[in-house]
């Protein structure tokens, strides 16, 4: 599996002309190994001939007028599922895309939002936020809801008809996420793309694909939370059912940790250069 130095996300506080200024580094995470079907298009996967049957999860456009050309493709193996292979469309309008860029922009302004240089920048953390960038994701999650609604939707449709049980619809989502190309957004205020935007522009780094993580485990009512290591400058997904490997524990709950940055990476199975549980926390994100 191909891997790059870690982006880092890391936030100190500081204590400015009587403000509280965050400022971070912003990378993270694995290189993703593969390619993304272009729309429309299979691709082979491992184990898989062109031939082998799929589950077409369906077409997701928002607004529902969105031209079908502006869907971009995902096809993914899970090798717990019969068939493995899944495929699912997702597509924003020109008009709704940007205006959910836009306002994750006016949302940096109000911030004060500066750029330092690649992956650097500094912003004032609202009141009653720690330096862990709790209170961002929370923001994202509330201006990205009815988007990435309508893609749970289709999972929520797959799981139900298929009558999956609740470890093989986490499989399904985590990946999916996986699938997404990782990329570490540099042009982006606090260095993560908003979640609704994720799947449309095919780009995110381990925080971005984390947050549309957990948003859609919740939604077929999978308890998810985020997993953070400002330390080790990544971050995950923790998953509230039961399995092997790796768990992190917040309030007597007990949670998987689940990679996002790499496909096929395993759930309970933390990356070597991450595996250092007590430099990581759970962010529960209530919404």
């Amino acid at each position: 599996m191909a891997s790059r130095t870690p982006p880092v996300k890391t936030l100190v506080k500081l204590l400015l002309v009587g403000l509280s200024i965050a400022t971070a580094l912003s990378f993270c995470g694995l290189r993703m190994v593969g390619r993304l079907s272009p729309p429309g298009s299979h691709r082979t996967l491992p184990g898989l001939s062109p031939e082998d049957p799929s589950e077409d999860l369906g077409q997701v456009l928002v607004p529902v007028d969105t031209p079908p050309g502006r869907a971009v493709t995902y096809v993914w193996n899970v090798e717990e599922l019969t068939p493995q292979r899944q495929q699912v469309a997702y597509g924003l309008g020109e008009r709704l895309e940007a205006q959910i860029e836009a306002t994750h922009h006016a949302y940096a302004r109000r911030l004060r939002y500066r750029a330092l240089g690649p992956g650097r920048f500094t912003y004032v953390a609202p009141p009653g936020c720690g330096t862990d960038m709790h209170c961002i994701y929370l923001e994202l999650m509330r201006t990205s809801p009815g988007p990435v609604r309508a893609l749970g939707e289709r999972f929520a449709a797959s799981i139900r008809t298929r009558q999956l049980d609740a470890a093989q619809a986490a499989q399904l989502i985590l990946g999916f996420v996986q699938r997404i190309r990782y990329e570490v957004p540099d042009n982006e205020p606090f260095g993560i793309v908003p979640p609704a935007l994720v799947p449309a522009q095919n780009r995110g780094d381990c925080d971005s694909k984390a947050v549309l993580a957990v948003m859609l485990l919740r939604q077929v009512g999978i308890d998810a939370v985020l997993l953070y290591s400002d330390p080790l400058a990544h971050a995950a997904v923790g998953v509230g059912l039961p399995g092997s490997g790796t768990r992190l524990k917040l309030g007597g709950r007990s949670y998987q940790y689940a990679e996002v940055t790499a496909e096929g990476w395993p759930p309970g199975m933390v990356p070597p250069r991450y595996n250092l549980l007590h430099l990581w926390k759970v962010l529960p994100l209530e919404e």
